[in-house]
């Protein structure tokens, strides 16, 4: 029961205490500069244990009233954008915006402002209220509709700019707007007829030229790209043509020459490629042949060079690869053409018929160096580093038999085997040779 009683007496206490100092009990802040005469009759806006309701702030605050007079009847300077907003709004809503307790300031106690609590009309009709933040450029003067077919409430800039609400007469005048956004070049200012024919209303760029208009207008393809025409011989040669013969419309690079009806034509390669030929003994050699003799027009390189049309004319081999001719005895003296060792596939490696001389078989299958000591004469050779031989043993051996020129072995000796002997055959006292008793 004592609990009771003390609940009891502290409530009735703090009663008092709110009824008799309700701006220290209950006030959580200061009025606006406005509702200072308010601070002590809290009732005026407040219905106990109900909070704030609008028809409290309507008993001052008229809603028609709003923005042409004061609370106390005084005429203000007549505003009426804020006017004709607080008018379309629902009757009731004035706490929805605003508050108090947040300082003098009565900038400080607006709440965020949410569109939807005013008016279909009054919302569908933003220049009412936004008629000082309207662009005065061509676009928002000539754009018919509303403002909210390209803007929304939640964010002013993001637009979603539809061209076909435009008025019918400007949907086909760019300039109208774009004006600053034309290019200043030859192309456009040939073709200032709709830029729709090129450009779309979602992407400026990138645009669909369609060169076949130009075409059938008679317009020659240097009209517009007089500067992109290179100042070679080709293109001045064939200037005639066309520029459509090697180049189309989708892309510029890469062209398609066609060699063919350049041949067709008579002209020579040289008269386009003058400066690629080479000025070598081959080509100035060769040059009434013609160039497509070794080369075609798909690729210059490699070129596919018949050396049995130069054998044909009767030329020698050196006529073209004089610098080439290795410099040693073997090359100064062999009476051969270069053909017996070298082929015209490729220079390296040679086929040397040895045997021609001396037939490498059995044990002498030997390198180079072995019988030809002096590097620089080929023709020389000797037998005396084999097979125990000695300049004395050898003149004792071909004495006896009575043979005294025997310094040229291969005369007689044509293999190591010794098949196919020189020129005299047989064994010993071959018929030919110097003996004693030839005196």
């Amino acid at each position: 029961m004592r609990p009771l009683i003390v609940f009891t007496g502290f409530s009735i206490i703090i009663a008092a205490l709110m009824l008799a100092f309700p701006g220290l009990m209950l006030n959580p802040g200061p009025l606006m500069k406005g509702h200072q005469g308010l601070k002590r009759d809290c009732l005026s806006c407040h219905t106990p244990f109900q909070g704030v309701r609008s028809v409290q702030c309507v008993g001052c605050h008229r809603q028609e009233k709003i923005g042409v007079s004061s609370v106390a009847g005084r005429q203000l300077v007549r505003d009426t954008t804020k006017a004709s907003f607080h008018r379309g709004l629902a009757a009731g809503s004035c706490v929805d915006c605003h508050t108090d307790h947040k300082g003098r300031d009565a900038r400080r106690a607006i709440r965020a402002f949410r569109h939807d609590l005013i008016s279909a009309s009054l919302r569908n009709n933003c220049n009412a209220c936004h008629s000082k933040q309207k662009p005065q450029d061509a676009l928002h003067r000539n754009a018919g509709g509303r403002c909210a077919q390209c803007h929304d409430t939640g964010n002013w800039k993001s637009v979603l700019f539809d061209h076909g609400m435009l008025e019918a007469g400007l949907s086909g005048s760019c300039n109208t707007c774009h004006s600053a956004d034309k290019p200043s070049d030859g192309n456009h200012r040939q073709y200032s007829s709709n830029c729709a024919e090129c450009h779309g209303t979602k992407r400026w760029k990138p645009a669909t030229f369609d060169h076949g208009k130009s075409v059938a207008s008679g317009r020659q393809c240097v009209s517009c790209h007089k500067a992109a025409q290179p100042n070679d011989t080709l293109h001045r040669e064939f200037q005639s043509v066309g520029c459509g013969s090697c180049h189309d419309t989708k892309r510029w690079k890469p062209a398609s020459f066609d060699h063919g009806k350049v041949v067709s034509s008579g002209s020579q390669c040289v008269s386009c490629h003058k400066a690629a030929q080479p000025n070598d003994t081959l080509h100035r050699e060769f040059q009434s042949a013609g160039c497509g003799s070794c080369h075609d027009t798909k690729r210059w390189k490699p070129a596919t060079f018949d050396h049995g049309k130069v054998a044909a004319s009767g030329r020698q081999c050196v006529s073209c690869h004089k610098t080439d001719r290795p410099n040693d005895t073997l090359h100064r003296d062999s009476p051969a053409g270069c053909g017996s060792c070298h082929g015209t596939k490729r220079w390296k490696p040679a086929t040397f018929d040895h045997a021609r001389y001396f037939r490498l078989d059995g044990e002498h299958r030997a390198s180079c160096r072995t019988c030809h000591t002096d590097p620089a004469n080929y023709k020389a050779y000797t037998c005396y580093s084999c097979h125990e031989h000695s300049p004395s043993k050898v003149a004792a051996e071909h004495r006896e038999e009575g043979i005294y020129n025997y310094q040229n072995c291969i005369r007689c000796h044509r293999s190591g085997s010794g098949k196919g002997e020189g020129e005299h055959g047989g064994e010993h006292g071959r018929r030919g040779y110097e003996r004693e008793d030839d005196d």
